[in-house]
């Protein structure tokens, strides 16, 4: 089955509350487990306005896009080797990491190194947030509309690929998740830019994680899928999904389209050989 959704109308957590619905109609329920909710005045005033363009204000000219095309490349991550990490990571640290922020700073480093930018070249990771617990009052349950708010990290080229280990990685990342109360409560009072405009460019990865929105669920009354996986939008946005391996296997399967044919080989390389056992195509 195949899914096209628009953010302009949920975020992902949205749409998998939207399938679950259809998979319990399709199941015979007569009542949803969770009822849809709206509730979309609670957007600040400022940013429903800001996102209305006056029709005597010519719209500016598109931004020049990138020329280069980006390889998709699929990684199998094993289960076991995440949770080594995790307690290596925390009798290093004293500190307690995710498997989401063990893969992030993984992936972020072995791309940077791979991509071979100029040492001083700013290179950055940026994913997106669940906010809906950052909502004060709290959102209702059920709403299923955009609730999310983008995490951005920067570091010159050289500090990622060569002198920060990955637990120093994974401790930016988790540095960069601790402020973010204070930036969405700045983005909802209309402090500052516009904090979902970072610009897309080669030195600047985005990864998202689908593993715990709930698609994995999803039950039309023959059990949940085996596998979900993106079908790549832009060839020029640099990015990562974080998913799971297919059924009955256990793991993460990291889904990328983030470095162009020249850089593929050896990205590929250090994926494979430093960080999971298992490739596939």
């Amino acid at each position: 089955m195949g899914l096209r959704f628009c953010h302009a109308i949920c975020d992902g957590l949205g749409a998998a509350q939207f399938l679950t619905a259809v998979g319990e109609i399709a199941c015979g329920q007569t009542n949803l487990g969770v009822s849809p909710v709206w509730h979309r005045d609670f957007i600040p005033q400022q940013h429903r306005a800001n996102d209305v363009i006056s029709p005597a204000i010519p719209p500016p000219f598109p931004p020049a896009f990138p020329e280069y095309k980006l390889e998709h490349l699929s990684f199998d991550i094993p289960s076991d080797l995440i949770e080594r990490f995790k307690r290596e990571f925390r009798a290093s640290t004293g500190e307690i990491c995710s498997a989401f922020e063990v893969i992030a700073a993984c992936f972020w480093k072995l791309r940077t190194e791979a991509i071979n930018l100029r040492e001083d070249t700013e290179v950055k990771l940026v994913f997106f947030a669940n906010c809906r617990h950052l909502v004060n009052p709290p959102l209702p349950i059920g709403f299923y509309g955009n609730c999310f708010f983008p995490v951005k990290i920067s570091a010159e080229s050289h500090e990622i690929s060569k002198e920060k280990s990955v637990f120093d990685v994974v401790k930016l990342i988790k540095q960069a998740k601790t402020k973010l109360p204070e930036e969405f409560e700045k983005f909802v009072s209309g402090d500052g830019d516009d904090p979902f405009a970072p610009a897309v460019g080669y030195n600047t990865l985005f990864l998202s994680e689908w593993g715990k929105l709930g698609f994995n669920q999803v039950d039309y009354g023959w059990g949940p899928p085996l596998h979900v996986a993106p079908i790549q939008g832009l060839s020029i946005v640099p990015a990562g999904i974080v998913g799971s391996v297919p059924l009955p296997k256990k793991g993460v399967r990291l889904m990328t389209w983030c470095v162009e044919e020249t850089h593929c080989q050896l990205f590929d390389d250090l994926m494979t050989n430093k960080l999971t056992s298992n490739k596939t195509e």
